[in-house]
């Protein structure tokens, strides 16, 4: 009989399985509180490769449920959104399939379908320069579906939430989150719409004057590692469905090593209780020492080598003599100049393009911290070309 692994780090959390986050899981439910009350919020979830992005949108999702809200969750995994009128498409692709799906609202699914299909404008323009009065019609348009969507299916739904992963992808768009914005602030007056995006979003950081309505349309939560009460309280949640137990000093090793990074401690949980040998029902630290190479050998493969690799040469060649040079994980701007002998205005776009891959993470003004040791380590077994 086949071995029922309780662990898999290829997919995200399940709702029952779902530990931590209850100052975001708060904040969405008030929100969506407000939402529901005719006052609509939005938000936005941002955080490194990882960290549960998507594990709280489902989790968002059975809120939204249970609360009787019609909910589409959509990604842009393949980034086929390269303009406006894509995105809208997008959107509107995504709410048609979850109307087809849903029966309080069968009798209705051809004037949905007869809606839908004459939702596309037939103006054109380049993906480059987009003119004012071209983006206003497209707005416009856009606007007047989603309100005539909302008089159809709101007998039926207290809102409809649109939950948007790998949502850092629209930020290669010219002018898309504006454009959200602009619609859905004035689609708001007649309707109740929730967006919240989720991915590495870079315009919370961006502390310009130009960007701060997104801040204040889409208020970022930022998700954290896992603390040391929810990395246990998620292993004994899983063990528990297979009867296998774990000592506390397991746990604590397994909440130092994986920093409480969820995709680290699962990838981890997955391969040690892969280990486990017929009879064997108890997780110790002598199992977990004589499973860390092949940890180590998964991590690099499967998570840390897709993280390198597309780095641009000279990216790479900056990050291995960061690495030499280093003492823990933390480093200073100034360091990383005097370690690279370069002169600041030359390495700024390459620290630049470690942030953007999500390597490294700036909690300060110039200061970064790499986001994990365990990379650190990875790293060290490289040699500059």
């Amino acid at each position: 009989m086949l071995k029922f692994n309780p662990f898999n780090p290829q997919q995200p959390a399940r709702p029952d399985f779902f530990v931590g986050r209850e100052p975001e899981i708060v904040e969405f439910e008030k929100f969506l509180g407000q939402t529901i009350m005719g006052s609509p919020m939005n938000m936005s979830i941002s955080g490194n490769r990882g960290i549960g992005k998507t594990s709280i949108l489902i989790k968002f999702e059975q809120i939204a449920r249970e609360n009787n809200c019609l909910v589409i969750r959509m990604s842009n995994y393949e980034s086929n959104i390269k303009s406006i009128i894509d995105l809208c498409d997008f959107i509107c692709s995504n709410i048609k399939g979850e109307i087809l799906s849903k029966k309080p609202i069968k009798e209705k699914i051809s004037k949905a379908n007869e809606w839908l299909k004459t939702f596309k404008p037939e103006i054109g323009w380049n993906d480059l320069t987009i003119s004012l009065e071209q983006k206003q019609i497209a707005q416009d348009i856009f606007r007047n579906r989603l309100n005539k969507l909302w008089e159809e299916i709101k007998p039926d739904f207290k809102s409809v939430v649109l939950l948007i992963d790998e949502a850092e992808s629209l930020e290669k768009v010219q002018g898309a989150l504006t454009f959200l914005r602009e619609v859905f602030q004035r689609v708001s007056e007649n309707s109740n719409y929730m967006l919240v995006l989720a991915g590495k979003l870079n315009f919370p950081e961006r502390m310009s004057e130009s960007f701060s309505p997104l801040n204040r349309f889409f208020p970022v939560e930022k998700l954290k590692h896992f603390n040391k009460e929810e990395v246990k309280e998620y292993i004994t949640k899983k063990l528990k469905e297979v009867d296998i137990r774990i000592d506390e000093d397991s746990i604590t090793y397994l909440y130092k090593n994986s920093e409480g990074h969820p995709y680290v401690l699962v990838a981890m949980c997955f391969l040690i209780f892969d280990s486990l040998n017929e009879g064997e029902g108890l997780i110790d630290i002598h199992l977990i020492k004589r499973t860390e190479s092949k940890i180590n050998s998964k991590l690099a493969m499967d998570f840390f080598s897709p993280m390198y690799h597309p780095l641009t040469k000279k990216a790479k060649e900056i990050l291995l003599k960061i690495t030499k040079n280093i003492q823990g994980i933390e480093f200073t701007f100034k360091e990383a100049v005097e370690w690279c002998d370069l002169e600041s205005h030359y390495l700024s776009p390459y620290i630049f393009e470690l942030m953007r891959k999500e390597i490294v993470n700036k909690p300060e003004r110039a200061k970064y911290v790499f986001f994990h040791h365990l990379f650190l380590d990875y790293l060290s077994t490289l040699e500059i070309d």
